[in-house]
């Protein structure tokens, strides 16, 4: 089986600049990224994983924005060299009021599909960030939508509740939540908590969820409890509303690509034949249109 990767990155620290890369020695939310704080480029990806995704979404990785464009450039010519990358995420601002303005930029390039503004990334990183007010972001949401664009949606649980009210008003814009939509807490309250939240969220028919980024909440890799909850937002979503996802290489930081793809295939032996093959690659297919290799 070979799979759809429906968030990684990529970068080249000599092109862009990429704060978070280029603070040495810095702790982030998701653990401590020196051992990546280096170009990774799609002979890295490659070399990870072995052959197994068969076609990847890349995911804007926070350079300063100013780069932004640059960014999607950067990835455009990987694909024009050959990297098996069927779609782009691109990075930008939903609150700006030139935001029509970036996504006719963004839209020039091929291979966008989609956008991603992070609303939430960790309890503590979270005060760096805006407070999110839902009336300062539907606007961007539904021009986004109006572009026949995606938005990839990274929250945290205290933000779970006026973001669901928001999106609401915005039904048209196809949404996926990244990494599990962060289950900080994982003790069995926390996820209870998370089940009854991603419940809410399912009830949008225009809400998907990320199978990804399990690693950054407890910085190590626990087969079981991923399974845990891969099969919990399978049966709250539904096999068509969820994609696998490897976000690498910052969970490399945590585990190699191999434990990775063992923790899908043992997640995809509970499920049936059309689960499979929605998680692994159909799901993601749809979402972000993508023309497969």
């Amino acid at each position: 089986m070979r799979f759809t990767d429906s968030h990684h990155h990529l970068w080249e620290l000599d092109k862009l600049s990429y704060p978070w890369l280029e603070a040495r020695g810095s702790k982030r939310f998701f653990g401590q990224p020196d051992p990546i704080r280096k170009n990774y480029l799609p002979s890295d990806y490659l070399q990870d994983h072995q052959h197994q995704v068969r076609n990847s979404v890349h995911i804007q990785v926070g350079c300063i924005p100013e780069h932004n464009l640059r960014e999607t450039q950067l990835i455009e010519s990987y694909i024009a060299s050959g990297a098996p990358i069927s779609a782009i995420v691109a990075a930008v601002d939903v609150r700006s009021a030139n935001l029509a303005e970036q996504l006719a930029q963004q839209s020039q390039y091929p291979h966008v599909k989609g956008v991603r503004h992070m609303i939430g990334k960790s309890p503590e990183e979270n005060h760096q960030l805006p407070v999110f007010k839902g009336h300062e972001w539907v606007d961007g949401w539904a021009l986004i939508a109006e572009q026949q664009l995606t938005f990839d949606l990274q929250l945290t649980q205290e933000q779970y509740e006026p973001v669901l009210q928001a999106l609401q008003s915005v039904p048209q814009l196809n949404v996926v939540l990244c990494h599990f939509a962060s289950p900080w807490d994982q003790s069995e309250s926390g996820f209870k908590r998370w089940r009854e939240a991603m419940s809410k969220f399912a009830r949008l028919d225009n809400c998907y969820i990320k199978l990804s980024g399990f690693s950054m909440f407890t910085q190590q890799f626990n087969q079981a409890r991923f399974i845990k909850y891969g099969l919990a937002a399978i049966e709250i979503f539904g096999a068509e509303r969820c994609m696998l996802g490897s976000n690498f290489p910052v969970d490399k930081l945590h585990m190699s690509f191999a434990q990775l793809s063992d923790a899908w295939f043992a997640l995809c032996n509970s499920l049936d034949t059309e689960q499979q093959a929605q998680i692994c690659t159909k799901t993601a297919q749809k979402f972000y249109s993508l023309n497969c290799r």
